[in-house]
């Protein structure tokens, strides 16, 4: 059975809409024949030009396709009811537009409709345009619903923000032996103090400079714990992401704060070379933090147990892409195995016994969240893990820090 263009059109499972554009592409000609070189500048500064054009444009014909996209039953009523179904829609009206005044022949986006029963449907347009003026009468429109495909992306991204909270839980519990006598220091500093305050009280004559002097510590003690505290709390909340503008100095000091203590105890020193010069970065504050504290403390047990003459991890930053800061952990370990190197950021791969392999997999999907990415090498002494994070635009570069 042969099959013409007219079946194709009215059997396709792809919503297809045909639209005589001719007019708007005659009023788009005539801008650019009268001397408009920027196009998207004459649009800019003659907002109402789109609203004015599309009044020559008409929907000639739909698919049955589209009419369901729609609701609509009946073409005819569909074809009544088009002006008011697709208004003129700035974001897309101005691609198509685009594309007639660069004479590209393909252009394509997004958009929302509001169908017959008042829902919002979102879809995925795209349209083939000629390359010479004439065939703008009839210019045919496909559309995909993308609903279901929004709604598997709002999942996904509410289950990598599960995983990211969940690999900050596991990072707390891993830490909990460290965390804890970091809290406890201030603790028993607070009843040593307060005990010698009461001591200087008990006194025939009082001291009261020294009681002074002891309360004024009980309170410093007091807000070390505090801060301790509110900083494991805040690292361990669930939260959207956020982005905001960061000084990578500050990014750093919030990790290397939670990890510090289990640094001393396994007897690891901790250097940062971070120049005063360097761009701020875009990001979400907790899940910088979260990488790199994941980073630096994989490095850490690295090192548990290796005999090398230095046991050390330096974190730095750079800028080695315009658009972009590199920052680089690394340690004096033994270094990750040639064979093992490619797998060490794939879901669930782990080399720890006890490990579930979801760290490093947890912090490439948080760096590609903020359009960054994540690597890691092999160096002269021990490995480097480097990840890029954007430059906050506009922001200038950061100021030195008085001391």
């Amino acid at each position: 059975m042969d099959i013409n263009h007219s079946d194709v059109f009215y059997i396709s499972p792809i919503a297809i809409l045909c639209e005589d554009w001719s007019g708007v592409k005659k009023a788009v000609d005539e801008v650019i024949a009268g001397g408009v070189d920027d196009f998207a500048g004459f649009l800019d500064a003659n907002p109402d030009f789109i609203q004015e054009v599309r009044r020559t444009h008409r929907v000639l014909d739909a698919n049955r396709a589209a009419l369901d996209l729609f609701g609509y039953d009946d073409k005819d009523t569909f074809l009544r009811e088009s002006n008011r179904l697709l208004p003129a829609n700035r974001a897309s009206n101005t691609q198509v537009l685009m594309a007639m005044a660069h004479g590209e022949t393909v252009c394509q986006g997004e958009r929302v409709l509001q169908v017959a029963d008042g829902r919002a449907v979102p879809i995925l347009w795209r349209a083939s345009l000629p390359a010479t003026s004439e065939g703008f009468d009839h210019l045919y429109f496909f559309a995909v619903d993308t609903t279901e495909l929004k709604r598997v992306q709002a999942q996904l991204l509410t289950a990598q923000t599960n995983l990211s909270h969940a690999g900050r839980l596991s990072l707390v519990g891993e830490l909990s032996a460290s965390l804890t006598h970091e809290v406890s220091q201030p603790l028993v500093s607070i009843a040593g103090h307060a005990a010698a305050a009461s001591r200087w009280l008990a006194r025939e004559t009082p001291n009261l400079e020294e009681v002074a002097a002891s309360l004024a510590r009980i309170t410093a003690s007091s807000r070390h714990a505090v801060e301790i505290v509110a900083k494991m709390r805040a690292f361990a909340r669930r939260a959207d992401l956020v982005p905001t503008q960061l000084r990578p100095q500050d990014c750093v000091a919030d990790a290397i704060a939670l990890i510090d203590h289990e640094a001393y105890r396994q007897k690891v020193t901790i250097g940062i070379d971070i120049p005063p010069g360097t761009p701020m970065v875009l990001g979400d504050r907790t899940r910088i933090q979260q990488v790199i504290v994941n980073i630096a403390f994989n490095a850490i047990q690295a090192m548990n147990g290796f005999t090398g003459p230095e046991r050390r991890i330096a974190i730095s930053a750079a800028v080695e892409d315009p658009d972009f800061v590199t920052v680089s952990i690394s340690d004096t370990g033994p270094g990750i195995p040639e064979d093992v190197l490619p797998r060490i950021f794939q879901p669930f791969f782990s080399t720890k016994a006890e490990g579930m392999g979801l760290g490093l997999s947890i912090c490439k999907t948080i760096v590609e969240e903020h359009g960054g990415r994540l690597c890691g090498r092999n160096g002269p002494t021990g490995a480097t893990i480097a990840f890029t994070l954007p430059i906050a635009k506009g922001s200038g570069v950061d100021q030195p820090v008085a001391p």
